[in-house]
């Protein structure tokens, strides 16, 4: 199966040389530094998010929540980065941003289920961000759709989290991980919208479905977040 890619940019532009990305979003792209300008700079609320977490973290003083500020910041670097320049090199460490975040709740969630022993959470996050995001340039090279590998790592998240509810005795404080999956479930929605052109307006400046899914994603982290801030500290 061949490669699916972007279409290339034009010659002579800042970013023509490189191999394009496996996905074209509705955004129209320039011909500049920045190609895709709004989904580019929506990823700016990541950062913001990312910020207040590694700040809420430290002033709470919860080492299990230590990982969540510097991986949002992550997040939104390397998102930003990959929508300015257009290009399969940068949507690689996309990819990596990402698994680096959702392998935290997963890596939180394994401990508390008592899959693996106090401790051993960053061996558990490391595995699975090395494991995923090694999957990425084979799965490009075979022409299947890398965002795959984001929805089975939110859905390994989310079966964990249910197996946890259903021992807990305080179900109410679940209500933050349900707004969470509300908030990225909407995210997703828009990003579908946009990449299949139901709802498409490329020259727009700044209204774009995937520069949505940026703004709402990075909402459900903030909810997610508050989630296992809620939860407390993991028993010793």
């Amino acid at each position: 199966m061949p490669r699916a890619l972007a279409p290339p940019l034009p010659e002579g532009c800042p970013w023509s040389g490189w191999t394009p990305p496996n996905v074209d979003w509705c955004e129209q792209e320039l011909c500049a530094v920045v190609v895709n300008p709004a989904n580019t700079w929506s990823n700016l609320l990541y950062v913001g998010v990312g910020i207040w977490m590694w700040r809420e973290a430290r002033r709470l003083g919860r080492r299990d929540l230590a990982a969540f500020g510097p991986a949002g910041i992550l997040v939104g670097a390397f998102s930003l980065v990959y929508h300015a320049s257009y290009t399969y090199f940068f949507q690689f460490f996309d990819f990596v941003g990402m698994f680096v975040f959702c392998f935290l709740p997963f890596s939180l969630n394994a401990r508390r289920l008592g899959w693996v022993a106090p401790g051993r959470e960053p061996v558990v996050h490391a595995g699975g961000t090395l494991a995923f995001s090694g999957a990425v340039p084979v799965l490009f090279e075979l022409g299947i759709p890398i965002q795959g590998l984001v929805a089975v790592a939110i859905a390994a998240v989310v079966a964990q989290v249910l197996r946890l509810r259903a021992g807990a005795r305080a179900r109410d404080a679940y209500s933050a991980f349900w707004a969470a999956l509300a908030l990225l479930l909407a995210a997703a929605v828009c990003s579908a919208l946009d990449v299949t052109r139901i709802a498409c307006d490329p020259t727009h400046p700044w209204l774009q479905g995937h520069a949505a899914w940026h703004l709402l994603s990075a909402a459900s982290l903030y909810a997610l977040f508050g989630f296992y801030r809620g939860l407390g500290p993991p028993a010793a």
